[in-house]
């Protein structure tokens, strides 16, 4: 369903479900889920690249969905790999090829960082199939593109390319076909190299400040910045950006 690996401080999950285009079946979901809280509590593991494909994710798998009822519905963990994957404390970066829909354009809602293949395109097609998203995605798309916009998106049912995705601020940035892993590789190992608090300060702040009102959002800032001090981290990095402009 998935495979796992850790690299220079990156532990990418890639869908590999390529027989049903990365559908979302119950298996898979959970193995992602499952996935996640490994990366995060590995501490080896400083950024999570999720990918696969192309295509990187068709949605939910219908098949299975085709006959569920109201109970059955109830019953089943639609969210949960996004809700671990969004309450994620670790930077976590989305590489793109192909399309991504449904199921699979909200996990990319739920990335910190995404890029996408100048030829991807995304949609919330649930509403053809008579239904809506059921993972937070119309909570995740209107916060991150807007009421307009993601109500455009959700009651049409129409994909976007990756030029109109990056436009709205679905995603983070577009790059040639079929280079789509490769960047966003190079960008979870910088990100990686970065002091790690410092980057689990700045996700919290950031993510609270599309949640929350402005004068709460300073404040949360203004501890977390407090809280860097006593890290260790920034005084290391400010000696070390005094001493490389001392011998310039």
């Amino acid at each position: 369903m998935i495979n796992l690996d850790i690299h220079e401080g990156v532990g990418r999950i890639t869908l590999a479900r390529a027989a049903a285009r990365n559908a979302l079946s119950r298996e898979m979901i959970s193995a992602i889920g499952k996935a996640v809280e490994d990366l995060e509590s590995n501490a080896d593991v400083r950024v999570i690249l999720l990918t696969g494909g192309p295509p990187f994710c068709a949605g939910a798998d219908i098949a299975e969905m085709k006959d569920m009822s109201l109970a059955d519905a109830l019953d089943e963990d639609f969210s949960g790999c996004c809700d671990r994957l969004g309450s994620c404390r670790k930077p976590v970066i989305a590489a793109i090829e192909g399309y991504a829909l449904g199921g699979g354009c909200e996990l990319i809602e739920m990335c910190d960082i995404v890029i996408a293949a100048e030829d991807a395109h995304f949609g919330h097609p649930e509403i053809t199939l008579g239904t809506l998203s059921g993972g937070g995605g119309t909570q995740r798309l209107a916060r991150a593109v807007g009421r307009a916009k993601a109500m455009d998106l959700i009651l049409s049912g129409r994909f976007i390319d990756a030029q109109e995705a990056e436009r709205i601020g679905l995603i983070s940035r577009v790059v040639p076909a079929g280079q789509a892993v490769a960047e966003a590789t190079v960008i979870a190992k910088a990100v990686a190299s970065r002091p790690v608090m410092a980057a689990r300060f700045a996700k919290e702040a950031v993510n609270v400040a599309v949640s929350v009102g402005l004068a709460e959002g300073l404040r949360l800032e203004r501890r977390l910045f407090h809280q860097s001090f006593a890290t260790g981290e920034l005084h290391d990095g400010m000696r070390k950006f005094l001493s490389t402009r001392n011998n310039q």
